[in-house]
């Protein structure tokens, strides 16, 4: 039959494997949109888990000035569940990778990528550069820095009336 002479034109029918591939390419970008928005939730997640294990090392440092106190106040027993609790505290972080570092005693070069040092202090005590004091602990998440530590550092008299000078 001649064209035009037989009714209106029928469009090309797509070809089942267009379609297939339309429909993966959709679910594709649907995946990849889904990927963006886990990661973006992971990374929060987890700048706020960084954030509690700093405030936890806190914690764990006071915990453990307190222990011999309360042993000496007959609170024994409260040391040790204080003890338990702060274990339980930091398992979930652990099981995450996200661990702290208390770099107090740490010469400076060890230690030097990994702080930002918030003051400095001069004595004989200190025979070279070590940090004296540690404000806030170094924060690692699967073994890599994800926040400096804050310290206050030691460093020998005469290196104080040099940097004076």
């Amino acid at each position: 039959m001649p064209e035009g002479l037989g009714g209106p034109e029928q469009p090309d029918p797509v070809s089942p494997g267009r379609e297939v591939a339309a429909l993966l390419q959709r679910y594709w970008a649907d995946l990849q949109s889904e990927r963006n928005r886990v990661q973006k939730e992971s990374a929060a997640a987890r700048k706020i888990l960084t954030e509690l294990a700093v405030h936890v090392a806190r914690l764990d440092g006071l915990l453990r000035e307190a222990a011999g106190p309360l042993e000496a106040s007959g609170a024994k027993s409260l040391g040790r569940r204080l003890h338990v609790a702060r274990k339980q505290v930091l398992e979930p972080l652990h099981a995450m990778d996200i661990t702290t570092q208390d770099p107090t005693g740490k010469p400076y070069e060890s230690v030097a990528d990994e702080v930002d040092i918030a003051g400095w202090r001069y004595g004989p005590e200190f025979t070279a550069e070590v940090v004296a004091e540690t404000l806030e602990p170094i924060v690692l998440d699967r073994g890599t820095v994800v926040r400096l530590g804050q310290v206050i550092m030691g460093a020998p008299l005469s290196a104080g009336t040099e940097n004076d000078a």
